[in-house]
């Protein structure tokens, strides 16, 4: 597939060294770096200096020649981008935090060390009041919305996915709680989209926003409710389009992938199977275990995904005991008991063919720790991608970064900022174009112009 070699550029060449160099740059859509198009937002120094870090990290692995980089990158600003699993989130603490929220967690920081709180309790509190006043930075801040509106200049994201219960926020009020949060930022940014359906996503590309559908991750509030198809319809009217059955968790609906036990879908999960069908939300099988997710894709009456994975038969994390040890130590792992024998978190080669014969779709992360135990590198990620695109076929695979731009993390080539250059190592390993646009997000517009395309009838419980 590898295209014939040609001479590659030093990578300085091409991205310039400094912010002026950038401003400085051609327009030219087919020469323009992703800095280039981020030229017109006002960008601190530092998140300029930590972007360019990311994008050598991925140029120095690739070595690209100049061609496949103009190429690529033309290719991805042109086509449309969707991460089945990654944005800029504007209710978590993840990501870029403006000048002013810094300022404020340094005072906070210190009136809790005055109180001389243990670190982890003094940390739990500094997240939380992280968190209380993310709203309002992410729905007002000059300078978030101006960086948070480059960071997707620069990536070409134009569908996203910002998760509404994470893995510590599983009960109903915590959801709810981030929601509420979450709907009240999205009312104030006239840049962004929120999906309720098919249509919002054609209105994004026509008038040059970025969409983000809303699932749940922790679905703990309806999974393990006294009434869980009452509970999945109430966060179906708040706005969830994409939830899981599970996370680490055996519940009402099925088990997790930590279950090496996995006993499959319930009778309740077949309900609320065929209910998120007749709504219009995506069913994802991330996290499941091998029976339930087989159980799934079989009840269900629409294609089902998978969110973001690896392939188990590229790399089986279930051998990785540093990993189940990271579980572990989360805070949704507190009061479950590790099973003496686990499942895989990356997808079985059986997951991945019953998946598209249901023409579902299989998105890649590119979290490292679970593409393999070496150092992060897109050649370790396009593993996984070319063995589901060899198993599931090229019309149904994405990509699902399950991740954002950190400041703060090591720079490396998988970094939530490099999403052209990903493009750009697709052009490298000889993909066809139109092969590329279905891998970048043709394939999960298809998929969800077809399940989102749904006007319910009847009561709504």
């Amino acid at each position: 597939m590898n295209p014939k070699p040609q001479t590659s550029i030093n990578r300085r060449e091409f991205l310039g060294t400094s912010a002026a160099a950038v401003v400085a740059a051609s327009d030219s859509a087919a020469a323009a770096s992703p800095l280039e198009r981020a030229a017109k937002f006002r960008l601190r120094p530092k998140i300029v200096q930590r972007i360019e870090a990311g994008q050598r990290a991925i140029l120095d692995e690739l070595k690209p020649t100049r061609q496949q980089i103009e190429h690529g990158l033309e290719l991805h600003y042109n086509s449309f981008v969707a991460d089945v699993q990654g944005n800029v989130p504007v209710v978590t603490a993840a990501g870029i935090s403006g000048d002013r929220m810094q300022a404020e967690l340094v005072r906070i920081r210190q009136q809790l060390q005055a109180q001389k709180l243990e670190p982890k309790e003094l940390n739990r509190r500094l997240s939380d009041e992280h968190r209380r006043r993310r709203v309002f930075e992410t729905a007002f801040d000059p300078q978030w919305i101006e960086e948070s509106r480059a960071l997707y200049a620069i990536t070409g994201v134009q569908l996203g996915l910002e998760d509404m219960a994470h893995p510590g926020e599983n009960t109903f009020e915590a959801a709810l709680d981030h929601i509420v949060r979450a709907n009240f930022v999205y009312e104030q940014r006239g840049d962004l989209i929120r999906v309720s359906n098919a249509q919002d996503i054609a209105r994004g590309r026509r008038e040059g926003k970025t969409c983000t559908v809303l699932p749940l991750a922790g679905d703990g509030g309806f999974a393990e409710a006294d009434e869980p198809l009452r509970n999945l319809d109430w966060f179906y009217a708040l706005g969830i389009r994409m939830s899981q059955f599970t996370y680490i968790q055996k519940n009402k609906l099925c088990c997790s992938w930590l279950q090496g036990d996995d006993t499959g879908l319930t009778a309740m999960g077949k309900q609320v199977v065929r209910r998120m069908n007749d709504l219009g939300i995506m069913a994802d099988i991330a996290h499941c275990g091998l029976r339930s997710s087989l159980d799934i894709v079989a009840a269900s009456a629409e294609p089902v995904l998978v969110s973001h994975t690896g392939c188990k038969a590229v790399y089986d994390d279930a051998t990785n005991p540093e990993y189940l040890k990271a579980v572990f130590a989360q805070a949704y792992a507190q009061g479950i008991e590790p099973p003496k024998k686990t499942g895989s978190r990356n997808a079985d080669d059986e997951i991945l063919r019953a998946v598209a014969k249901r023409d579902g779709l299989v998105a890649i992360y590119t979290l490292h720790y679970v593409l393999g135990t070496g150092p992060e590198s897109f050649s370790t990620w396009f593993r996984h991608l070319e063995h589901a695109i060899k198993v599931a076929g090229m019309d149904h695979v994405g990509i699902g970064t399950d991740r954002t731009f950190f400041p703060s993390w090591k720079p490396g080539p998988l970094d939530w900022i490099n999403w052209p250059y990903l493009t750009v190592g697709l052009v490298c390993r000889g993909f066809t174009d139109a092969d590329i646009r279905k891998i970048i997000g043709g394939n999960y517009l298809r998929f969800t112009e077809r399940v989102l395309s749904k006007q319910p009838w009847g009561p709504l419980m």
